[in-house]
């Protein structure tokens, strides 16, 4: 019951955040993908399946939260939660390196996906739409990890532990 009250919790956050302060960061070009970094922090600690449920949710919510395409979200958050659920299997979760290349690595390809469906010249876009995916990969990637590292923190014990499930922190 707690894990599907953490669930419940942890999606309304990230599309509060999405929807509110996020979104006058983005008006003003600064995009920082929440949806992955709460896919990816959710992926990391409860593994593929519900990485990929906890994704698809979110995806949902998110398509359903704007008025575009549905399922452009829900998809590709579904598929890299399940892809960082499974990673995590062999991955020690607790590096902020691994941390880093997990979140950087997703945010390029939701990004890539997500700003395909706003692309609409073709060739022309090309130079806007590599920005697009750099400035939210360069942004999301090092507040993701400073996020984790200072929960980490607060919480005065290992975070998600190695491959075998044990904490690195001992």
């Amino acid at each position: 019951m707690k894990a599907i009250g953490m669930f419940l919790l942890a999606s309304l956050v990230a599309l509060l955040l999405r929807s509110t302060v996020l979104a006058a960061l983005a008006a003003r070009g600064v995009v920082i993908d929440v949806l992955v970094l709460a896919t990816v922090t959710w992926s990391l600690r409860q593994r593929d399946a519900w990485g990929a449920t906890f994704g698809f949710v979110l995806g949902l919510a998110a398509d359903l939260d704007a008025s575009h395409w549905l399922g452009r979200h829900a998809l590709a958050l579904t598929l890299l939660g399940y892809g960082v659920g499974r990673l995590s299997n062999t991955l020690v979760r607790d590096s902020p390196l691994t941390q880093l290349v997990l979140i950087a690595l997703a945010t390029a390809l939701h990004q890539i996906w997500v700003t395909a469906f706003d692309a609409t010249a073709g060739v022309q876009q090309l130079p806007w739409f590599a920005g697009r995916v750099l400035l939210a990969t360069v942004t999301t990637a090092p507040i993701g990890v400073l996020l984790l590292l200072l929960t980490r923190l607060l919480r005065r014990r290992g975070g998600y532990g190695n491959a075998s499930g044990t904490s690195a922190a001992g």
